[in-house]
C-alpha cells in the first residue's frame, strides 16, 4: 500500500478562540492516520489549549510558546488578537518547528482565524501543499486547496479573488469535518416529531458569556419537570459552579462535563439550544431541530443562512437575547411540538462524510484503486453540479450554467439507451465519486468523454480514472470493442493529457490499431492504459478477445493471447505483434517468464517480434532486459513485465513504419517451454522453504495458489511480502498491508 504522506497541522484552541477548530482537525488527523498518513499538530499554548488532549490520541504536538504579556496584534486579519503572537514570529516558529521534522510535509493544514496569505506564502518553500480551512473568507490565502464547511448565500462566490487561481475549493457542508459516527447515526437515528421530551444544551467550550446559564434559566421558568434536559458544560468553564448551582433539586436536570462526542445526547435529543458554530453541522446531520444563539461575528452569516433555509430558528447575537427570548421561543415550540418536516430538512442537508470526502482528496494517488459503476438516477443533481462548476463554464464555449431541466433531458436519455450509450461513476473504495466516464457508439466506434470531479483535477486522476471506466466497459462488452477518441467534457481536464504527454489530438490521419488478448488474462488491467495513449494520439482503437472478430487495420498486438492464429486472420493487418520474455528463439511457447524465474535467473529478455505462422518464429524488432533481485513475487513480476510490454508496443507505434526496416530474423536453435497448470504449484513439504522459494514467488494465490498434502488433506498456502515495520502487526494476528 502506499503511504498517503505526512500532514501537519497548524491549530489552537483557548478560551478566546474555543474548541471547535481543534475537534475538527482532530476529526480528520484520525481519519488521515486511519489511511496510514503520519500526522502532527503545531500548537501554541493559550489558557484553555488542548494540547494534552491531542496528544492522548496519539499526535504528536509541537507546543509553541503562550503569549507574552502586552503582546498587541497587528490590525489585519480581523482576529489577528487570537493568535498571540506576530503573524511573522508564528511563521518563524512554525517553519522551525518544520525543521525538527526530518522529512518535508506533503501537507501543511492551517485551521487558524488570524493566518493570512502573508504566513502561507512564508511557509510554503517548507511544505509540499498548503490546506486552509476557513469559515469567514474575510482574507487572501495563499493556499491549493481551501474548505469552508458552511452553508451560507454567497458560499460559492465569495472566495473568487481570495484565492490562487488554481485552488481547489471544497465549499459547503458536504465537506463538515464531523467524527465518524455522526455518519454512523444519520441513516439510524429517526426524525423528530411531535412532543419535546428530552432537550440539550451546549454553547461549547468557550461559553464566555454564559448563554448556558441563560438558556437553563429560561427552562426553569417554565416549571417543566416532565422533559429531561442534558447541559454539557466544560469543567474548566468560570461558570461551572454557578450551573451545578442553578440545576441542584432538578432530577430532570442532567449535568455532562468534557465529553469525547456531543453524538449520544444529539440522539437523544428532540430539540438544542447552542451556539451557531461547528456544532450545527453534527446537529443538522442527526436532524436535531436547534434554537442558536450566535457568540461571535462569524456566526452571523452561519446562522443566518441556516435559518433562512428553516434548518435552525435563530433567536439572535448574544448581546441581544435575553433569557425571556429563549423562555419565550421554547414555550412556543413546547406547546406545539416538532414538525417532522423540520428535522427531515436537517437531516438531508448533511449526511455527516464530509470527512471521507475530504481526506480522500487529500490522500488521493494515481494509485488509489477507483471502482466503477452504472450511473444511477439519484447521481443527476451531482453530474449537474460538476457540469455547472465555476471553472468548467469560464472554460466552456458558454459560459452560462446548464439549467436543471436542460440536463434532465440529457441525463434521462442517455441512462434510457442501453445499446448506444455506457455512462460510469468512478468512484473510492470509500464511495466518494471521482468522476464520469461516457461510452457513446457513433457507427461501429465507441467515443469517450469524461470529468473529473472539481476537486480532484490537478491530481493525476485523468488516467486511471479511463483506465477504470474501459476496463468496466470491456467486463461488460466481451465481443469486439472499437474505441474512436477521448475528449474531457470540461476544459480543465484536458491538462490532464499534457502532464501524461498526451497529444489529444484528433487530426484524422491516425492509424487503426487492434489488440487481441485473452478474457481472463492479467494483464488486461495494464491494456487500457496503452489504449487510451493510442486514442489521444489520433489513431483508432479496437480491443478484443477473439482474433477471429478483428477488423482490418494497420497494426495488431497478440497480448497474452494464447491461440494459435491463422495466416488468413494476420493478412487482416498490416503488422501484427506479439511480446515474449524470452530470448527467442530460445523460451518460445508458454508462461516463459514463470519457467525462467524457476530456472533461478534473475536477467529476463523482452521480446517484441513479428507474429508468423508458426508459433513465435517472426523477426525481432525490440528487446529490453528485465532484472529482478530475486525476492519480487508476481504481482511485482507481472507488473515489470507489463511496464516493458507497453513501452515496446508504445516505441513501436511511434517508430512504425520506419521501425519495420529493423526487424531481424531469429537466430539458433529453439527451446520450448510447456503450458503451466495448476499442479505445477505443488510444494513438497519434505523440502526446505528456501529450496521452493523460486515456486513460490510465480504462485498466484487466486487463480493457482501453492498447495500441498498431508495425511490424506489437501492444503492451500499463500505467499505476500511484508515490511519489517508490519512484524509486529503480524506477531498480534492483526492484518498489516
Amino acid at each position: 500500500m502506499i503511504a498517503p504522506g505526512n500532514f501537519l497541522i497548524r491549530v489552537d484552541a483557548s478560551t478566546s478562540i474555543g474548541t471547535g477548530h481543534v475537534v475538527r482537525c482532530l476529526t480528520l488527523a484520525n481519519a488521515l492516520a486511519k489511511k496510514g498518513a503520519d500526522v502532527s499538530f503545531i500548537c501554541r499554548e493559550h489558557e484553555g489549549h488542548l494540547c494534552d488532549r491531542i496528544q492522548e490520541q496519539g499526535f504528536a504536538v509541537h507546543r509553541l510558546p503562550a503569549p507574552a504579556d502586552g503582546f498587541r496584534a497587528g490590525a489585519t486579519p480581523f482576529h489577528a488578537v487570537w493568535l498571540g503572537a506576530p503573524w511573522q514570529e508564528d511563521a518563524e516558529q512554525t517553519g522551525a518547528a518544520i525543521r525538527t521534522l526530518g522529512v518535508k510535509p506533503d501537507w501543511l493544514v492551517v485551521d487558524h482565524y488570524a493566518l493570512d496569505h502573508r504566513w502561507e506564502h512564508a511557509l510554503r518553500p517548507l511544505v509540499g501543499r498548503i490546506f486552509a480551512i476557513d469559515d469567514l473568507a474575510d482574507r487572501i490565502h495563499d493556499c491549493d486547496l481551501l474548505l469552508d464547511q458552511n452553508l451560507v448565500a454567497d458560499i460559492y462566490t465569495r472566495y473568487i479573488g481570495k484565492v490562487p487561481a488554481d485552488c481547489s475549493l471544497l465549499l459547503g457542508p458536504e465537506y463538515a469535518l464531523l467524527q465518524p459516527i455522526y455518519a454512523e447515526l444519520h441513516d439510524r437515528i429517526p426524525p423528530r416529531e411531535g412532543p419535546i421530551r428530552r432537550i440539550l444544551i451546549s454553547f461549547g467550550g468557550a461559553d464566555s458569556e454564559n448563554l448556558t446559564g441563560r438558556a437553563l434559566s429560561a427552562f426553569l421558568s417554565l416549571n417543566r419537570p416532565d422533559i429531561d434536559v442534558d447541559v454539557v458544560i466544560s469543567d474548566n468553564s468560570p461558570y461551572a459552579s454557578e450551573i451545578r448551582d442553578q440545576v441542584a433539586g432538578h432530577a430532570n436536570i442532567h449535568l455532562h462535563g468534557n465529553l469525547p462526542t456531543l453524538a449520544p445526547l444529539m440522539a437523544k435529543a428532540d430539540l438544542a439550544i447552542g451556539a451557531a458554530g461547528t456544532t450545527s453541522w453534527e446537529r443538522l446531520c442527526l436532524g436535531l431541530p436547534a434554537l442558536v444563539v450566535t457568540l461571535a461575528e462569524n456566526q452571523r452569516p452561519i446562522a443566518d443562512g441556516l435559518h433562512r433555509q428553516g434548518l435552525v430558528r435563530w433567536l439572535g447575537h448574544k448581546d441581544e437575547v435575553t433569557e425571556q427570548n429563549i423562555r419565550q421561543a421554547l414555550a412556543g415550540l413546547i406547546e406545539v411540538g416538532i414538525d417532522e418536516e423540520w428535522s427531515l430538512r436537517c437531516k438531508s442537508s448533511v449526511d455527516g462524510k464530509g470527512v471521507d470526502r475530504i481526506g480522500a482528496v487529500l490522500t488521493i494517488t494515481a494509485d488509489t484503486p477507483l471502482l466503477v459503476r452504472h450511473a444511477r438516477l439519484s447521481d443527476e443533481a451531482l453530474l449537474l453540479d460538476w457540469a455547472n462548476d465555476p471553472e468548467t463554464r469560464q472554460n466552456s464555449f458558454s459560459p452560462d450554467p446548464i439549467s436543471a431541466e436542460t440536463h434532465r433531458r440529457w441525463f434521462h436519455s442517455l441512462l434510457r439507451d442501453l445499446d448506444g450509450c455506457r455512462l460510469y461513476v468512478v468512484e473510492t473504495k470509500e464511495g466518494i465519486p471521482v468522476g464520469q466516464v461516457r461510452f457513446e457508439r457513433h457507427d461501429q466506434a465507441w467515443e469517450i468523454s469524461y470529468s473529473l470531479a472539481p476537486q480532484f483535477r490537478k491530481r493525476g486522476m485523468g488516467r486511471p480514472l479511463l483506465e477504470a471506466a474501459l476496463l468496466k466497459l470491456r467486463s461488460e462488452r466481451l465481443g469486439v470493442l472499437v474505441l474512436g477518441k477521448v475528449k474531457s467534457d470540461d476544459p480543465p481536464s484536458c491538462k490532464v493529457f499534457e502532464s501524461l504527454d498526451f497529444s489529444a489530438r484528433s487530426d484524422g490521419g491516425g492509424m487503426r490499431i487492434s489488440v487481441c488478448s485473452d478474457t481472463d488474462s492479467w494483464s488486461n488491467t495494464y491494456i487500457p492504459e496503452v489504449l487510451l495513449d493510442w486514442l489521444t494520439d489520433g489513431h483508432e482503437v479496437t480491443w478484443t478477445h477473439d482474433a477471429d472478430t478483428l477488423p482490418e487495420g494497420d497494426i495488431c498486438f497478440f497480448l497474452s493471447y494464447g491461440r494459435i492464429v491463422s495466416a488468413d486472420l494476420l493478412k487482416r493487418h498490416g503488422n501484427n505483434l506479439v511480446v515474449h520474455a524470452s530470448d527467442l528463439p530460445m523460451g518460445r511457447g508458454w508462461s516463459p517468464l514463470t519457467w525462467q524465474i524457476l530456472e533461478g535467473k534473475n536477467q529476463i529478455p523482452v521480446t517484441l517480434f513479428e507474429a508468423a505462422e508458426a508459433v513465435d518464429s517472426g523477426p525481432i524488432y525490440k528487446q529490453v532486459i528485465l532484472r529482478f533481485s530475486g525476492l519480487e513475487l508476481i504481482d511485482e513480476l507481472r507488473h515489470t513485465m507489463m511496464r516493458a510490454t507497453i513501452a515496446l508496443c508504445r516505441s513501436f507505434v511511434r517508430e512504425y513504419p520506419a521501425v519495420i526496416t529493423t526487424g531481424t530474423p531469429q537466430q539458433g536453435e529453439p527451446t520450448f517451454y510447456a503450458r503451466r497448470r495448476p499442479k505445477d504449484s505443488f510444494i513438497d513439504v519434505d523440502k526446505l522453504v528456501r529450496e521452493q522459494f523460486n515456486l513460490l514467488r510465480v504462485v498466484d494465490n487466486e487463480r493457482y495458489p501453492a498447495w500441498f498434502e498431508f495425511k490424506g488433506k489437501r492444503f492451500i498456502l499463500r505467499i505476500e511480502q511484508r515490511d519489517e515495520a508490519c512484524l509486529p502487526e503480524i506477531q498480534k494476528n492483526k492484518r498489516c498491508t
